[in-house]
């Protein structure tokens, strides 16, 4: 209770934060070699914004691929970045309000928060301060520690609107490929809470994992197991991976009634590399007519796509109530070793589940070496 009162002092005080950015356009697929650990001016909050302290932040390869410019295989890339604007990464956060803007009605300070995903690509998480406006913030689910909130957001919301865009029904063969990434393990817990029958493609060092979440039936990818069955039994194959070599498989799976729900497209890994505007084009022009050919002609093809601010309180509340958890890879420091590593990790898409910056952790090992310190000082006296 004390610190939550401190915090607020603190944060007044504090003239600059420290951060973690880049001051400087990284090459693809180097973006954890030109992360610095600088210290930018303290963000004060405008009429319409919340100032949060951040307690945790979810780590994304979204955030990797926006900050080298190929999200989306060509979009959301940083312009212009500079020791003077700097780019700092991060979406996800849970934290504490420290301070409000004069038109702000619905927070107040010391009230604990979780920040909703910006569909535009807002960013700034990689900091001790982040301002949000307060269209973008909503209550932390008492339910949830701020880690597990902060893992959960996104995930929740990618993996209901594939939930509700499927209509996913009791007895509905499922498969889910990708099952035991940060998305798929939580729509592995969805789908079980509709009563579905579930197959879970990944790994099989993953399969204790993806069994556990409730998945009914594994299949190894790394075994073909998915890309040579070939009897139609399947409502829904949902993809997480992308490539048309997934969804060739997926169609050998489903049903004449079935339905290929994807949330990635095409090209497999979206984002990896940058995208030509011929390729790009060639891409975009496949997932609308594959979505239009099918209505007629099944299997149905759907791309998922979906506005976090729309889903994200009822998916979260559903999460909450049905004790839905994203698995959590690890639990890092602030600090600038760690999430560099965390990045290269992430990168080679066998992340179980989320990573999260716990800037507790920090201020623990902190206040740990300061005990330290002060038990030498006191034998050496």
């Amino acid at each position: 209770m004390t610190q939550k009162m401190d915090a607020p002092a603190r944060y007044c005080k504090a003239k600059t934060i420290p951060a973690v950015a880049l001051t400087k356009l990284p090459r693809i697929g180097h973006v954890a070699d030109e992360l610095k650990l600088i210290h930018i001016p303290t963000p004060r909050p405008s009429a319409k914004q919340v100032t949060v302290q951040l307690v945790a932040s979810s780590m994304h390869i979204d955030e990797i691929y926006a900050a080298q410019g190929t999200a989306l295989g060509r979009f959301y890339g940083p312009k212009n970045i500079s020791l003077a604007e700097p780019y700092l990464m991060g979406t996800s956060v849970s934290g504490v309000v420290v301070a409000t803007g004069k038109y702000v009605k619905r927070f107040k300070v010391g009230d604990e928060v979780t920040v909703i995903p910006n569909e535009l690509g807002e960013n700034g998480s990689w900091a001790t301060y982040r301002n949000v406006p307060e269209r973008y913030v909503m209550p932390k689910p008492p339910e949830l520690t701020h880690v597990e909130a902060s893992s959960l957001m996104l995930s929740s919301c990618v993996a209901w609107g594939a939930l509700e865009t499927a209509n996913v029904k009791a007895g509905d063969r499922c498969v889910v490929v990708g099952a035991s990434g940060a998305i798929g393990s939580v729509l592995v817990q969805l789908l079980k809470t509709k009563s579905a029958y579930v197959v879970g493609v990944c790994s099989a060092a993953n399969s204790d994992l993806v069994r556990t979440l409730g998945a009914d039936e594994i299949i190894d990818y790394q075994q073909s197991g998915f890309t040579m069955h070939r009897e139609r039994r399947t409502d829904k194959v949902f993809d997480l991976v992308g490539g048309l070599r997934v969804e060739n498989a997926a169609y050998r799976w489903l049903k004449q009634d079935g339905e290929f729900v994807t949330m990635v497209g095409p090209v497999r890994y979206l984002g990896e590399r940058k995208l030509t505007l011929k390729e790009f084009t060639r891409a975009a022009c496949y997932v609308a007519w594959r979505s239009i050919k099918t209505r007629w002609r099944g299997p149905k093809y759907t791309f998922c796509a979906m506005i976090p601010r729309r889903v994200a309180p009822k998916a979260m509340q559903f999460c909450c109530e049905h004790g839905i958890r994203s698995p959590i890879e690890g639990e890092i420091p602030f600090e600038l070793g760690p999430i560099q590593d965390a990045i290269r990790l992430l990168t080679t898409h066998r992340a179980r589940g989320r990573v999260v910056i716990n800037f507790e952790l920090a201020a623990q090992r902190a206040v740990s070496q300061e005990n330290k310190y002060q038990c030498k000082r006191a034998v050496m006296k």
